[in-house]
């Protein structure tokens, strides 16, 4: 990345980055490798970062400044907006796809506007952001381009809760419903705690426990959409 390109990557975000390479790497996607001979750094171990960075600013925003949800329905709130889909389109927003140093045949199969790609270079692009200027401007510029999207999730009358969020993105993706299973309860009558398991297809997806199986359930639920907007966006 020269001084230019370094340029107008830093105006699409509104930031200017004190190391370069940082941002450089943040927009390296992984199939960049197979078109240069030398050794690459590409952007999955910012991506990580830029996960658990995002996850906490926006949990940290939604805690303060809905204090009357109750934590179901944060946690509801919080998978509508900190999602690939999400992360895709605000990528798209800012126009951060031709910044992305990515392989011409990941190109030619749109590869620009593929929504894990997008997703994934804007968390990588949080991790570096976090690395470069510390958490309050990682804060800030996060809220800046979600606030919007926050705005318009918190305005619904009713949060769509996380097992019809996962039944509509298994209906979407693979024409299949999720199956839950209680696999366990452990404690006396009077303090039940139920442990569940979400499948779709031939594996498990998902874990979780509460004191209601509609609480584990959900939490199965949340851990199965997570992994699989990893995977296939």
């Amino acid at each position: 990345m020269n001084n230019n390109e370094a340029s107008r990557a830093e105006q699409c975000l509104g930031l200017v980055f004190f190391n370069k390479n940082l941002l450089k790497v943040a927009l390296t996607h992984k199939s960049f490798t197979a078109e240069t001979n030398d050794e690459v750094e590409v952007n999955e171990r910012l991506e990580f970062l830029g996960d658990a960075v995002l996850e906490l600013v926006i949990t940290d925003f939604l805690y303060n400044h809905y204090p009357n949800l109750e934590e179901g329905n944060l946690a509801m709130l919080r998978a509508n907006i900190v999602n690939a889909e999400v992360l895709a389109k605000l990528a798209k927003n800012i126009g951060l796809g031709k910044y992305i140093f990515m392989s011409k045949g990941t190109e030619l199969t749109g590869g620009r506007r593929q929504v894990s790609i997008l997703g994934d270079c804007l968390e990588a692009v949080l991790g570096a952001v976090y690395l470069d200027q510390g958490i309050e401007k990682t804060k800030e510029f996060i809220l800046t381009i979600f606030q919007e999207e926050i705005k318009r999730q918190a305005s619904k009358e009713k949060y769509l809760d996380l097992k019809t969020n996962l039944q509509e993105y298994t209906m979407k993706k693979f024409q299949i419903l999720p199956l839950y299973k209680i696999t366990r309860e452990e404690g006396s009558v009077h303090d039940r705690t139920f442990f569940a398991e979400v499948g779709v297809g031939d594996h498990v997806w998902g874990k979780g426990k509460g004191k209601s199986k509609k609480k584990a359930e959900q939490e199965a639920a949340k851990e199965a959409l997570q992994k699989l907007q990893k995977l296939h966006g």
